[in-house]
């Protein structure tokens, strides 16, 4: 027999009703009606997932339908893209909607009953902390603020997210830079009463330390700078120890020439607030002096802002270096800069501030960190192992997230004993908190199975284990002393507590990471740093317009407002307001919002709610010179319905783009072009509409009504894969709203990945399913979703390493 006629014969076989053989019943109720429901995939998958032709790498005769469970996997991937409506391909025969929606049904009841009883559960690998976990647990346990980036190599991610385990690798030299990061933090926290001169330099930069804000040049007013100022930057700087410093300016020239200094600027000089130096930049005198003799007056203009003296205590201060605002009027200049808002074009700007000193330091002050740190301080010598003692117990408790061990506290104290041989009690408090900060037990987390259970055997975490878990995902950080307690008093597992500590988090500051670290990630506004719109076709959009930090922080506030409102999750595309400041208020066409100040909005234009109408959404799916329609259309599937897209071909060609001289060809037509190609149109018939709908938004988020280069009209139509036709983002909206329990189950997968730090897996989609169900009892609420992953096995429970997954829960661990 020949191998084409083996492989007629095979799909021959495929088209019995189960597949080659009749399945076996294994008690599952959906055996019952798979006749009926098996008959669609011979009917609409088989022709092309077959032996033979074997699309996508995928073969639908080898399966038999009672072994679904096992080939979980599969079968997800099948539900996502039916419910996706991307199966059949665009140009095939498809089911109708009732078929499609039944079979759907019936293949999630399988999986879920199968998962029912034969539940799976993971092992919890070590997983390290990653660089924003450090900083804000180092911020928990010492008050201090780092800048984790200067002092940590940078962290993979998987999945779009960073706190991944199987992601978070270590190497030697991960392992040096925790141990010298461990050493800063902590002469920095506990002080030096007599430490050496030192400098540390502030420059202007785009990404600005957590230290720093206004890079120099800001524009509008900075909450900690006076009111009326411009020009500037605000620093907080830790200053090592009481006494003098020195705080040195940037020169203000360009090479050989001063710019924007025929005005008279007033640079002033601010510690918390405080003016300790004023002075005047350019002016007629100085134009007329440098117009003379350029070295000199420019020395002399130079070295007004050398050497400015002050005093000040140990600890975090804010420097504000900036100039009083000169003038109200809307520019300078004859032609009003493209840039909303109003502003103040030829103004100087701080090139860079040098912190010197300390000069003659006269100790250390009582400082935030010395408060934090020093539960004790003995008064004699006799007091001092005691009071170590304590204060080395109590910071590693916190650290280690557990009670001490003789065994921990041993290399903790052998620390001590060898700093205060040198240094005495506070550098042994510093050897050993260094040591706490540089150890395994603060850098990983990690789950301790009972040692009377075999490898692969279930077990419930135990109170302290919870109470980590629990903080890392709400907090990114460390549990607090409150949740720590009832962990070490078991009580955190009581339903009643651990209810009312979930509502004191969420409601705690911290739980901004939501906002600022799960959805930044989620809705990948990292890539927002990548795009920097093309100034020649935006300029109200780049250089000193550049809206892209005003798009974060109104994506921020309007998701944690939505989080601490305990809104339904599906305000996230419906919500009629959102965060505002004017440059962005006039960026969305709005008109009577003035000031800096970001604040609650409500915006009547039903075309910008929710988060498809947010600009840094709409920037983040587009090219810096022009929006995308398969970027916006790729966003959406994967964010919004949860089907992400395949990756497209590697020899796929790159959309050609205008030529000079020739006819301009908008977006849409050259798209069609290229869907003229039915490979292309595969993917294409799904990804396109979606994008189509929100090309009246520009690449930068502003709305538009005609194309600039074609002058046509934008055509914002589209027909859905489901047949539905989309004009704009209003129908776009109201077509994802009209399946809410799809956008609830995106965002339930996404916050468990995040919470679990694994992927979600096709095992784990049973449990997502369940908790998109109860979630839909309580009108979606947020924290329905929080709760319901912090209750569920997955969060609960984890099977002991070695063994293989699927264990049935041994109730009594």
């Amino acid at each position: 027999m020949t191998t084409a006629t083996i492989r007629k014969t095979l799909l021959a076989l495929s088209l019995l009703p189960f597949g080659f053989a009749q399945a076996q019943d294994h008690n599952y109720a959906a055996i019952a009606d798979a006749d009926e429901q098996w008959a669609l995939l011979n009917d609409y998958c088989m022709s092309c997932h077959n032996f033979e032709d074997y699309s996508g790498g995928l073969d639908f005769t080898t399966m038999l339908v009672d072994e679904v469970p096992q080939n979980a996997e599969v079968w997800e991937k099948a539900i996502q893209k039916l419910r996706g409506r991307m199966m059949p391909p665009s140009g095939q025969d498809k089911p109708d909607e009732a078929a499609r929606v039944s079979f759907v049904n019936w293949l999630e009841s399988y999986l879920d009953e199968a998962a029912e009883k034969n539940p799976v559960y993971h092992a919890m690998p070590l997983h390290r902390l990653n660089r924003k976990e450090y900083a804000n647990a180092i911020r928990d346990l010492t008050t201090i603020e780092i800048a984790p980036a200067d002092i940590l190599p940078e962290d993979s991610s998987l999945e779009g997210f960073d706190n991944i385990a199987e992601a978070l690798n270590v190497t030697p030299a991960f392992i040096n830079q925790y141990v010298l990061a461990a050493r800063s933090i902590m002469e920095q926290a506990i002080g030096d009463k007599s430490p050496a001169t030192g400098s540390t330099m502030y420059f202007p930069d785009e990404d600005l330390p957590i230290r720093m804000q206004g890079g120099g040049s800001q524009q509008q007013h900075i909450e900690g700078l006076p009111l009326g100022t411009r020009g500037g930057m605000l620093i907080e700087h830790w200053f090592p120890a009481d006494g003098e410093y020195m705080i040195n300016v940037g020169d203000f020239n360009l090479y050989a020439w001063m710019f924007n200094i025929e005005f008279e600027n007033t640079m002033i000089v601010t510690i918390d607030g405080e003016k300790v130096y004023e002075t005047v930049v350019g002016g007629e005198a100085d134009r007329t002096a440098l117009d003379l003799d350029q070295a000199a007056p420019m020395d002399d203009i130079n070295g007004r802002t050398k050497n400015i003296p002050f005093t000040t205590t140990a600890g975090p201060h804010k420097v504000g270096v900036t100039f009083i605002r000169r003038t109200f009027a809307e520019s300078d200049d004859r032609l009003e800069p493209p840039i909303p808002g109003t502003i103040q074009d030829r103004i100087l700007s701080i090139p860079s501030v040098e912190i010197r000193g300390p000069y003659n330091p006269t100790g250390i002050s009582s400082t935030p960190s010395r408060e934090k740190i020093f539960t004790c301080y003995p008064e004699n010598t006799a007091e001092e192992a005691a009071c170590a003692s304590e204060i080395i117990s109590h910071f590693a408790t916190l650290a280690y997230r557990r009670p001490l061990t003789e065994t921990d506290m041993e290399p903790l104290l052998a620390f001590y004993d060898i700093g205060y041989s040198s240094g005495g009690f506070e550098e042994g408090i510093r050897r050993a908190l260094t040591r706490a900060l540089a150890s395994p037990n603060f850098l990983y987390r990690s789950s301790d199975a009972p040692e009377n259970l075999a490898p692969g055997e279930i077990y419930a975490l135990d109170d302290l284990e919870l109470a980590s878990r629990l903080s890392f995902f709400l907090w990114s950080s460390i549990p607090d002393q409150e949740l720590l307690d009832l962990a070490i008093a078991g009580e955190l597992s009581d339903p009643a507590t651990l209810d009312e500590q979930i509502d004191r988090m969420i409601a705690d500051q911290r739980s901004v990471t939501l906002a600022s670290n799960f959805a930044h990630q989620w809705l990948h506004l990292s890539k927002l740093d990548e795009i920097n719109p093309d100034g020649a076709i935006f300029p109200y959009a780049f250089g000193a317009g550049d809206l892209r930090p005003d798009f974060k922080k109104e994506i921020e506030l309007f998701i944690e407002s939505i989080i601490r409102e305990d809104s339904s999750v599906l305000s996230l595309l419906d919500a009629d307001y959102s965060y505002l400041n004017e440059r962005l208020a006039l960026h969305y066409g709005i008109r009577n919002i003035k000031g800096n100040r970001f604040r609650r909005v409500d915006i009547e234009d039903p075309r910008r709610w929710g988060l498809l109408g947010k600009g840094g959404v709409l920037m983040t799916s587009a090219y810096p010179n022009r929006t995308s329609p398969v970027l916006r259309g790729a966003w959406i599937l994967e964010n919004i319905m949860g089907t992400p897209p395949p990756v497209p071909p590697p020899d796929v060609e790159d959309l050609p783009e205008n030529e000079a001289g020739q006819p301009a060809v908008t977006v849409r037509e050259r798209l069609e072009q290229h869907r003229a190609n039915p490979t292309c149109n595969a993917c294409h018939a799904v990804l396109d509409p979606l994008g189509f709908a929100l090309e009246n938004f520009d690449a930068v988020g502003h709305w538009r009504e005609i194309d600039r280069f074609s002058r046509s009209p934008i055509d914002s139509t589209g027909i859905l894969p489901g047949g539905g036709e989309v004009k704009g983002p209003i129908d776009l909206r109201n077509a994802l709203l009209s399946e809410p329990e799809m956008f609830a189950r995106t965002v339930t997968t996404r916050l468990m990945m995040y919470a679990l730090g694994r992927p979600v897996e096709a095992t784990d989609m049973p449990e997502v399913r369940r908790l998109v169900q109860q979630s839909a009892e309580q009108g979606y609420r947020f924290s329905s979703l929080i709760k319901g992953i912090i209750g569920s096995q997955s969060f609960r429970y984890a099977s002991v390493p070695g063994g293989r997954d699927g264990h049935n829960l041994v109730a009594e661990n």
